[in-house]
């Protein structure tokens, strides 16, 4: 639609307020749940500490110190610390003791003071070019996410925000984000880019213009060009709703996208929309929830985190706007450990946006309180080359199994073709390693990317051919052979051949994982053709320690142990521990088992086999 033909409709459209604003109607419903309560006084406990006294400042050592040494967590971890800090002052004057608010109040306003005294609310890390670290005209994720906060503040708290503050924040709005984006959406990389930034930005974007423009020309031309690059977000998704990026980055990604349609649908009482009636949307919003593990364990291959959930906010809308009963059903079970065990107040989505799309769209109590787990079926999504299995065994413990091909150049890559990953009772045990700490080298050339542990071949439970990693690039592929679904029997082939450059000499390498659920059995064989003679050896990842056992190997879990039983043909070549930064920047530890072929030769396969002992 064009931005001639949307503009009637803007003017027309009864532009609801997004967000309700203080003391509508959903807020003193939503303060009311216990849940909500719950959260809330977890909340005042800080934000009673919060009252007076400046925010953790942003000082200009820390925007310059990712140009100087390539380290971001210390000034990103005040960033967010900021807007939570802001964040909770916010919730306590939305649902906090009436006879407290003018207390609050105040202090929201002298936060929102502090945000918008920052000279630049971009990254240093996404303003890399620039020693001071500083671009206030550059777009990124969270200058987007400040924007949609922004125009949040205004849409919720209105004309408790002095009036020149109010013009302030407009100005700023129009300026670095509408007019920015009208004027330069051609020369930001994200308006092309089929995955997470493009949703995200955009959302922050039009999130705001619509909380707070009120010139429809300008409104409907942002919407027309958002409407055409968001296009390119959603063609980065499979046909089967599928993604490289995994549950976590769909959460985000996806997630901003899925907000942002209710934002346009609420704003124009549902005149334009970004869902519509297709379907390829709803299949992939049922693509997070298929690759979800128990006991709060995600599949996380690339750059995801195995420990979390989806956002149950994010389910519980998607569940009722797309009529999708199972995902709703998935939301209830994490509102239900949220209200057992309280919100994470120092997690990076405790912020505004998140808390009020917690509160508002929290179910009633005997909802939560009846929650169960969904039955999950097994999945195999042809374009991701990925399959997720899970299965009881006779002795009624829980496997959940995932694997993937794919190719060596997806979003958030890892070299990784032919990886897997096991949990047992809702215990990792072989396991991604996920995302590292991100810092300039993480994001650097391929040889520097690739030599952290958490991205390259020897960091994931994949084969090691001739002493050679995979390599990097899209050209380094996996191909499916089979995929077989049935009740009792997963039986999942990958040709990993092109997946190793010429100095591995490898003619031919094909996996097959063949998972029997009621045996309780896991088989991996990995089946080689070199051009000479030449050595295979097969790499297994743990967090727990790899101990020699009769016949193979054993890995201690908590209420268990996982035996490594080896095929005649398969030795033990080696167990290492391997350190690493994980994504928070502290040093963790992994173990490596390395198992080989007994001898050099042409042609031999490298086979296992992995059962489970319930202690």
């Amino acid at each position: 639609m064009t931005a001639s033909e949307m503009e009637p409709l803007l003017v027309l459209a009864r532009r609801h307020s997004m967000l309700p604003p203080l003391d509508a109607p959903e807020w003193i419903t939503a303060r009311e749940k216990p849940a909500v309560r719950k959260w809330v006084e977890q909340i005042e406990k800080l934000a009673n500490n919060e009252l007076s006294g400046p925010m953790p400042p942003l000082t200009d050592e820390m925007y310059a110190a990712f140009f100087k040494t390539g380290e971001r967590l210390t000034f990103e971890s005040v960033y967010f610390d900021r807007r939570r800090i802001l964040a909770r002052a916010a919730i306590m004057v939305l649902c906090g003791d009436p006879a407290k608010r003018s207390a609050f109040i105040a202090s929201l306003i002298r936060k929102i003071e502090e945000i918008m005294a920052e000279e630049s609310w971009t990254f240093p890390a996404h303003a890399w070019t620039e020693p001071t670290g500083k671009d206030p005209m550059k777009i990124d994720l969270f200058a987007a996410e400040t924007a949609n906060l922004m125009g949040e503040l205004i849409t919720l708290f209105g004309a408790l925000i002095p009036e020149a503050l109010h013009g302030r924040i407009r100005e700023r709005l129009r300026v670095q984000f509408f007019e920015n984006y009208l004027r330069g959406h051609a020369d930001f990389v994200w308006t092309k880019l089929p995955m997470n930034w493009n949703a995200v930005c955009h959302q922050g974007v039009l999130g705001a213009a619509l909380a707070v423009e009120r010139d429809t020309g300008i409104l409907a031309a942002m919407l027309e060009l958002a409407g055409r690059y968001l296009r390119i977000f959603v063609s980065g998704f499979g046909e089967d709703g599928s993604t490289s990026e995994g549950p976590g980055y769909w959460s985000y990604g996806f997630g901003r996208y899925a907000e942002l349609n209710e934002q346009l649908e609420t704003a124009t009482g549902g005149a334009l929309s970004l869902f519509g009636e297709s379907g390829h949307i709803r299949r992939i919003a049922m693509f997070a929830p298929a690759l979800v593990f128990s006991k709060n364990h995600l599949v996380n291959f690339s750059d995801g985190g195995h420990d979390g959930t989806l956002p149950a906010p994010l389910l519980g809308y998607l569940g009722k706007r797309l009529k999708f009963p199972i995902l709703q059903e998935e939301a209830l079970p994490i509102y239900r450990d949220l209200v057992q065990n309280g919100i994470d107040v120092s997690g990076q989505r405790c912020d505004l946006f998140s808390l009020c799309r917690l509160i508002l769209r929290c179910p009633d109590s005997g909802a939560i309180e009846k929650a169960r787990e969904p039955m999950r079926a097994d999945v195999y999504f042809a374009d991701y080359g990925a399959v997720v299995a899970r299965g009881n065994d006779a002795a009624g413990n829980l496997w959940e199994f995932a694997a993937k091909g794919g190719h060596n150049d997806e979003h958030h890559n890892h070299n990784d073709c032919g990886s897997f990953i096991l949990n047992l009772n809702g215990q990792p045990a072989i396991i991604e390693i996920g995302a590292p700490e991100y810092n300039r080298k993480y994001f650097g050339t391929p040889a520097e990317r690739y030599s952290v542990l958490a991205a390259r071949s020897l960091g994931h439970s994949v084969p090691f051919v001739n002493g050679v990693e995979q390599g990097a690039g899209a050209a380094f592929a996996a191909s499916v052979e089979a995929c077989e679904l049935e009740a009792e029997r997963i039986r999942f082939s990958v040709n990993l051949t092109n997946c190793y450059p010429a100095g591995a000499c490898c003619r031919k390498l094909v996996r097959t994982f063949t998972f029997e659920k009621k045996a309780g059995l896991l088989r991996v064989c990995d089946s080689f053709e070199f051009d000479t003679l030449g050595t295979m050896e097969s790499m297994l990842i743990s967090y727990a320690p790899f101990q020699m056992a009769e016949g193979g190997v054993e890995l201690k879990l908590p209420g268990g142990k996982l035996l490594i039983a080896l095929s005649s043909g398969t030795s033990i070549s080696g167990i290492e521990e391997c350190e690493y930064s994980d994504h928070a920047g502290k040093l963790r530890k992994v173990n490596r088992l390395r198992l080989q072929s007994r001898c050099a030769s042409r042609q031999d396969r490298v086979e296992y086999r992995l059962s489970y002992i319930a202690e």
